[in-house]
């Protein structure tokens, strides 16, 4: 007789009953993960995250195929989708795979604390980023709408 193997879920699963009993009774802000079977998971990422901020973050998933209302009603159309809430209100989001240094820097954001507290040795690319998009979308809208 070969021993079974039972394959736990690396984080809880949610239903919605239980899912906005979480968000609106949760002392700290919870990480929604939005997934389904056939999606490429982020779960080492996110195990990564969960343990960093243990005690700041909760971080729980809903698997969109099994409850499709909850993907109704937060708008999710491509996964892996992540919500960040505070007292029931989503404050932070990022649609599709991450980089784990862009989620780390999402939940920062979300904590308030910035990106200011990156630590040593993590690269800082999104200011970067921000800013050449910054100066694309305002050339953009000074060819778009010339000013008379």
């Amino acid at each position: 007789m070969s021993p079974t193997i039972l394959q736990r879920e690396p984080f809880p699963s949610l239903t919605e009953a239980n899912l906005d009993r979480l968000l609106t009774e949760s002392s700290i802000p919870v990480l929604v993960n939005f997934q389904a079977p056939w999606s490429p998971g982020m779960d080492a990422a996110l195990g990564r995250l969960a343990k960093a901020f243990a005690g700041h973050l909760r971080v729980v998933q809903v698997n969109i195929a099994a409850h499709p209302e909850l993907a109704t009603r937060f708008k999710v159309r491509i996964v892996p989708t992540l919500l960040i809430f505070e007292g029931g209100v989503p404050v932070e989001f990022s649609v599709g795979i991450i980089a784990e240094h862009y989620l780390f820097e999402m939940v920062r954001k979300a904590l308030g604390g910035g990106t200011e507290t990156l630590e040593a040795g993590e690269r800082h690319l999104s200011t970067r980023w921000l800013r050449k998009s910054w100066r694309r979308f305002s050339l953009d809208r000074r060819l778009r709408c010339p000013v008379s």
